[in-house]
């Protein structure tokens, strides 16, 4: 697909032939276009050619699943539970059943070198969550070990680390200075083909309600699909400004409608993978929504309304007020309550931001400190017995009387309180809670475990009948 600037500038270059101009020429007037004098074309392989080595494969190994057995995947083919119809550009297709014993190759993705001289891959944590081992794959066709450092389901990022010579480091971009209209390349192993290379432009930015965790993506046309996951989002400079994750799909396949994870947000995420194997995320004490045409009154309806503001809150001490319309954090644009909260969901505790807000036509700027996350509380029931008690409710194993399928593993709910947190949830007694923020939960202990990870609000993954629906947990 060619802008109407490239075809303007064909028109010229064609008019100075006709001329009789000798065909460096053009050179000069197509600075800004990727024009090969030496062979006639234009092409941006120079450009591109540097970032070809820093693309990888990335081999997933682990046990085959039992035919039939897809319950709690993620991966493989058809629709994606946890994301609707934005499929994950998911891992490469699962291979028949192989014996039991060594780890075998159930899938394989992309990923993106972001550091020579540590070794480190930035790909999806949904490439590599299912694996118990892991190999990369180098552009130079040699096969190496990996490991995972450390992994995030709510931005979809994880980070890998392995040990060989003459690796290329990627050119790292800045993603808050894309537009939309920009050409993109997206590069990656579709299909388990070798390195694939398509070409699209910047179609929208700061997506969100596309699936579960931290939105904030990219969304471009370039031709993204199975495989492409953890694979490398660039400009036409060769800068990385997204990791390849997901598209929007009915069949599964490319249909022009794909989404990347800022780079921005991935090297943030990678930042604390690195130094801390997991992301620590704070809190500000401020609940949002979308901005209500009353809200707005006779100003815009972008931007996040604050709909609560928890007493002695960071939020509170900063100055925000239920009814603020909270429009730019750090100088970004707020389009959505979506943008606000991938924003602050990469913060740091400690980390002080600017946010923007617009009260009674009235505009205002408050500075706020992330502090650290008040955990859930989860002991034992009162009334004694197995399980757990948290947020108003009672959970509890899965058990045979609860006639479920086999496979179905998670927390059960076994009562919950009127007016608690988890009543407002919407939770009710039965449901089974498969996954808090991305991340699967097989027990009532695992549920223990992943609620100490909740930084304020959540995402549960309930199944409830025949149906996997998503509850926002408020606090």
């Amino acid at each position: 697909m060619r802008s109407s600037f490239h075809w303007r500038l064909l028109a010229g270059v064609a008019a100075i032939a006709m001329l009789g101009s000798p065909p460096l020429a053009v050179s000069a007037a197509a600075q800004t276009a990727p024009y090969d004098s030496a062979r006639g074309v234009y092409s941006y392989a120079r450009d591109l050619k540097a970032v070809a080595p820093t693309v990888v494969k990335v081999i997933v190994l682990g046990q085959k699943q039992a035919e039939g057995d897809r319950t709690a995947a993620r991966e493989g083919q058809g629709e994606d539970p946890f994301r609707g119809q934005a499929t994950s550009a998911q891992v490469q297709g699962q291979q028949p059943q192989a014996q039991q014993g060594a780890p075998q190759p159930i899938g394989s993705g992309s990923g993106v070198i972001i550091d020579a001289a540590r070794g480190e891959i930035l790909s999806n944590n949904h490439v590599v969550e299912k694996g118990t081992a892991f190999k990369v794959q180098l552009y130079d066709g040699r096969v190496v070990d990996a490991e995972v450092v450390g992994r995030d389901p709510q931005t979809d990022i994880a980070l890998l680390r392995v040990k060989a010579s003459g690796l290329r480091a990627i050119e790292v971009g800045d993603s808050g200075r894309i537009e939309v209209g920009d050409l993109a390349f997206a590069i990656g192993y579709p299909f388990g083909f070798d390195q694939t290379l398509t070409m699209g432009v910047i179609s929208g930015l700061g997506r969100t309600g596309i699936g579960d965790g931290l939105q904030d993506f990219i969304q471009t046309d370039a031709a993204v699909n199975s495989g492409n996951s953890g694979g490398a989002l660039i400009d036409s400079r060769g800068r990385l400004i997204g990791i390849n994750t997901a598209i929007w799909s009915k069949s599964g396949d490319n249909s022009g409608i794909a989404f990347a994870v800022p780079i921005n947000m991935a090297m943030a995420v990678a930042d604390q993978l690195r130094r801390n194997g997991s992301v620590k995320r704070g809190r500000i004490g401020v609940t949002v929504g979308p901005v209500t045409v009353e809200a707005a009154g006779s100003g815009s309806t972008r931007g996040a309304l604050v709909a609560e503001v928890s007493p002695d809150s960071p939020a509170a001490r900063g100055g925000l007020k239920s009814g603020d319309i909270i429009t730019s954090a750090d100088g970004r644009s707020i389009e959505g309550p979506g943008n606000l909260t991938a924003i602050l969901g990469v913060l740091e505790p400690g980390k002080t931001i600017a946010l923007g807000y617009r009260r009674g036509g009235q505009t205002g700027t408050a500075q706020v400190t992330v502090e650290a996350p008040r955990p859930v509380q989860v002991t034992r029931p009162t009334t004694g017995g197995a399980g757990l008690a948290a947020l108003g409710a009672t959970f509890r194993d899965v058990n045979a009387s609860d006639k479920v399928p086999e496979q179905l593993r998670g927390g059960v709910v076994a009562s919950v309180q009127p007016g608690s947190a988890a009543a407002r949830s919407g939770l009710a007694v039965g449901d089974i809670i498969v996954g808090v923020n991305g991340e699967q939960v097989q027990s009532a202990a695992e549920l223990a475990r992943a609620f100490q990870n909740v930084a304020g609000g959540a995402v549960l993954f309930v199944a409830r009948g025949n149906s996997l629906i998503q509850l926002k947990l408020e606090r």
